[in-house]
């Protein structure tokens, strides 16, 4: 294949950086979006050998996740589950067995759907994103790279990593409704990350995706997890989070639904990590 480069380290993709340039991570979107070819002149970086890109650690009170892992590595990692359980869940319903194989998280960020099953727990999960180019490394939020169907990183950048703080006070979760429960793409999903005390969800943060150009917050939603029948005010908050961000369209009832249901289910398994936490 001409125009393609494959470079071993971020010092050789940058050498190599020529503008234009698209960078290839595990390639289950890349291939559907160019047909599984090349443009005239494109030029590819493949940059699944870079090993800056790889790892899975807690360092310096985060969690640090290499762009290039795969959905396999997040959900069978005990790392992953313990400080980030949220990551796994949507890790583990990412597509086929073989998709998850080959997905990568940065891939899955950076190709910006908005059915993207990563970019809400991440988000819930307090997330920062290492971006890497020519010019050295800065840090920006999932909000901050994800729009539709494209994102904001600037010619010749990369994710490298993500950071989530590895904090044992908290329990996350996440779930989704598509055509089956695997290997369909979201029709509606929910993150939730929280503290449990005295039975309630504190300090919660609450994203839905889905619904519009990227994952939502919803302030509501995190008010109501705090409330003594946050078990009745969640679903209300969320139904009306989907009626302000897609207004008249067909599909509003359905996703407000499936809110309902995701809602009552979340507030189960976020009950039951509690449970197995230790949380009150």
């Amino acid at each position: 294949m001409s125009g393609l480069e494959r470079p071993c380290t971020l010092e050789e993709l940058f050498s190599a950086y020529r503008p234009g340039m698209e960078f290839l991570a595990g390639g289950t979107d890349w291939i559907i979006k160019n047909h599984g070819k090349l443009a005239p002149g494109a030029a590819v970086a493949d940059i699944s050998r870079i090993a800056e890109l790889r790892g899975i650690s807690v360092e310096g009170g985060y969690l640090r996740i290499g762009a290039m892992e795969t959905m396999t590595a997040l959900h069978g990692s005990d790392i992953v589950r313990r400080y980030a359980a949220a990551l796994a869940d949507a890790a583990y319903v990412m597509g086929s067995e073989q998709i998850r194989n080959r997905a990568t998280v940065g891939g899955n960020v950076a190709n910006a759907s908005p059915a993207a099953d990563t970019p809400a727990p991440l988000a819930a999960l307090g997330a920062a994103v290492v971006i890497a180019s020519p010019c050295g490394e800065r840090r920006a939020s999932v909000e901050e790279i994800v729009g539709r169907n494209k994102n904001s990183l600037s010619e010749g950048e990369i994710i490298k990593e993500f950071l989530i703080p590895a904090d044992d006070g908290r329990i996350s979760a996440f779930l989704k409704i598509g055509s089956r429960s695997q290997v369909s793409i979201s029709r509606i999903n929910i993150a939730v990350s929280a503290r449990r005390e005295n039975g309630l969800y504190k300090e919660a943060r609450v994203y839905v995706g889905t619904l519009g150009a990227a994952a939502r917050r919803c302030a509501g939603a995190e008010a109501a997890l705090a409330a003594s029948d946050f078990a009745q005010k969640l679903p209300e908050e969320l139904c009306g989070l989907a009626a302000k961000a897609i207004p008249g369209r067909s599909t509003l009832p359905y996703k407000q639904s499936a809110l309902r249901a995701l809602a009552q289910d979340i507030c189960v398994l976020l009950g039951r990590r509690a449970e197995e936490a230790g949380c009150r």
